[in-house]
């Protein structure tokens, strides 16, 4: 597991944890269903955390013969299976408490400790964020992706890298909503205010496990290699004389590390089978050494004449 993404899921699952707990004592203590929506989820959050520590723990098993691939496309897997959660078990959640309140709604009994819990919280998801940026933009550098954050999510192909980020921002929109519905509630004397805000709070939620759905879809059903690497293999094809060309340059995204090539090539007509051959063995050494991402390739001779 690379570690970045190891300390960003493990910082931020330890930090909701304790965040979901407070939040669901004091929001049972004052009656307060934005921070019961809140308590949901930092909830969902802990365990969107540890299924993706799942998922990058069995991403990293060696092929076999079941799998002779690897299991490298196993942690788009469980990215999805977060981004189902945060819908429906986050999302869902808050939105039905937030209705259920509109329908029976009731005065907070009291504000100051749903203030110094979502004060604190601020501060444990502000942290996480930072050091899950930071992962982040380590990781943007070492791989030379450039555009905005939205751009190298796509780029990444590495979903354990980004759904720490997606989930603290989402975590910080939810606590502004939460102290603003509390705050216009009470000011107001309106407590279906705090009731739409829990519902808001559940609507941010499923912004994020539409982001993160679906970006993990196209990784399941297989997506080509980032632009930088297709560039660099036909950057170091074209150095090789013995190639009329390269006609076809295919690529599959096997994990976040993991590429497959298939290359269709055409060489020289003088070239015999033998010589043909052995170029294969040197140019597979060659673009592994040069591309460390690609692990697997394929050829496909096309004849002179084609």
């Amino acid at each position: 597991m690379a570690a970045s993404s190891k300390r960003a899921l493990v910082g931020a699952m330890a930090a909701n944890l304790a965040i979901a707990l407070v939040k669901f004592l004091v929001g049972g203590l004052t009656r307060s269903t934005v921070m019961i929506a809140e308590g949901i989820h930092s909830f969902v959050d802990t365990g969107n955390s540890a299924l993706m520590l799942l998922g990058e723990h069995r991403s990293r098993r060696p092929a076999d013969e079941a799998h002779p691939f690897g299991y490298g496309m196993e942690l788009y897997f469980w990215s999805f299976v977060v981004a189902m959660v945060v819908f429906g078990g986050g999302g869902g959640l808050s939105v039905y408490e937030g209705v259920r309140d509109l329908a029976h709604p009731h005065q907070v009994t009291a504000l100051w400790p749903n203030y110094l819990v979502i004060g604190a919280a601020a501060v444990f998801e502000g942290a996480s964020l930072v050091i899950g940026w930071r992962e982040f933009s380590v990781y943007r550098r070492e791989k030379v992706f450039k555009g905005s954050a939205l751009d190298v999510m796509r780029a990444s192909k590495n979903p354990a890298i980004f759904v720490t980020v997606l989930e603290d921002v989402a975590a910080l929109v939810g606590l502004a909503l939460a102290a603003a519905g509390l705050t216009l509630s009470h000011l107001l004397g309106v407590p279906a205010i705090e009731a739409i805000a829990s519902i808001a709070i559940g609507l941010v939620l499923m912004v994020e496990a539409g982001l993160l759905g679906y970006e993990c879809r196209g990784l399941i059903i297989g997506e080509a290699a980032r632009p930088r690497v297709i560039a660099d293999v036909r950057r170091l094809l074209a150095r090789h004389a013995e190639l009329e060309g390269a006609t076809g340059l295919r690529t599959l995204q096997l994990g976040p590390e993991s590429v497959m090539l298939v290359l269709s090539v055409r060489p020289r007509p003088t070239m015999s089978v033998r010589e043909a051959s052995a170029f294969n063995a040197a140019l597979t050494a060659e673009i592994r050494e040069a591309v460390p991402v690609v692990k697997h390739i394929v050829y496909e001779l096309q004849s002179p004449a084609a």
